[in-house]
């Protein structure tokens, strides 16, 4: 009767290890496959960060251009309001005189005046 009953608990013994190195195996796999799929989830979010992170750094780059031509545009506004020689330069540009003054105006020769 003892043979028979060392029989059964190796045999139970046998099974209780073949069940837990199949759990170990199941539980191995689900980790690999929870692995793969957070890795390939990690890298779309990183590449949506980096392209974000793109986007994010042109913007930063326009606000700053826009921001160095809106303080020469406040000096250019700052010397036309305050500046006789700006203010005489556009009004020049413009076709402005001053009194007393005479305007020349050279006319360039066409082609057929200097033909003849």
């Amino acid at each position: 009767m003892r043979k028979e009953t060392r029989r059964i608990r190796k045999d139970k013994t046998w099974a209780a290890k073949r069940w837990r190195s199949f759990w170990k195996l199941l539980l191995c796999a689900a980790l690999v496959y929870f692995l793969v799929l957070d890795g390939y989830r990690f890298t779309q979010r990183f590449q949506y960060w980096c392209r974000n992170r793109e986007i994010k750094q042109g913007y930063v780059e326009e606000v700053e251009r826009l921001r160095q031509e809106q303080q020469q545009l406040k000096e250019e506004i700052y010397k036309l309001r305050y500046s006789p020689l700006a203010q005489e330069r556009i009004a020049r540009e413009m076709g402005y005189i001053k009194p007393g003054e005479t305007v020349y105006k050279f006319v360039p020769k066409t082609y057929m005046e200097d033909r003849q």
